[in-house]
């Protein structure tokens, strides 16, 4: 299948406000010696149907998040624009970037990824743009691995 219009938004416009004693946003924390965002964009970026992608970054990382892309040598990386006040508000920015790149088209799928969820692989982004080419949108889960426990009130 030779998709030649997919396109990916990784946002990552927050400031991990749950994750209490951390100096810097969760996306720029080192995992491996190599920011947690740097190894998400890597599995984008080596992904043979991703054409183009687009960063939201929180606007106060955004030279650190430039400094990355470079470091990285990322040569998909369209774009890194500054999120919203919510997750919606940070997606809806990538969108727009994308359709002021005037590089999409009736026809292209557009992935959207959060930069903090680096355990994506090839397989399951391949599956995704086969499932979105098949059946429309298209939405990737892993069952839950916390415990959930119902109560009744």
């Amino acid at each position: 299948m030779a998709i030649k219009n997919c396109f990916v938004v990784i946002f990552a416009g927050g400031v991990g406000s749950r994750m209490r004693g951390a100096k810097v946003p969760k996306q720029f924390l080192e995992l491996g010696g190599k920011p947690i965002i740097a190894h998400t964009i890597d599995h984008f970026e080596k992904h043979p149907m991703v054409k183009g992608i687009v960063i939201v970054s929180v606007e106060s990382g955004i030279d650190h998040m430039r400094e990355i892309v470079a470091e990285n040598h990322y040569e998909k990386v369209l774009s890194i624009v500054p999120g919203g006040e919510t997750g919606q508000d940070s997606i809806f920015n990538g969108l727009n970037e994308l359709s002021n790149l005037s590089v999409t088209n009736d026809k292209s799928i557009v992935l959207i990824h959060d930069g903090v969820r680096p355990l994506i692989d090839a397989c399951t982004i391949t599956a995704c743009i086969e499932s979105v080419v098949k059946k429309g949108c298209t939405a990737t889960t892993a069952p839950a691995s916390e415990t959930i426990i119902e109560e009744e009130n």
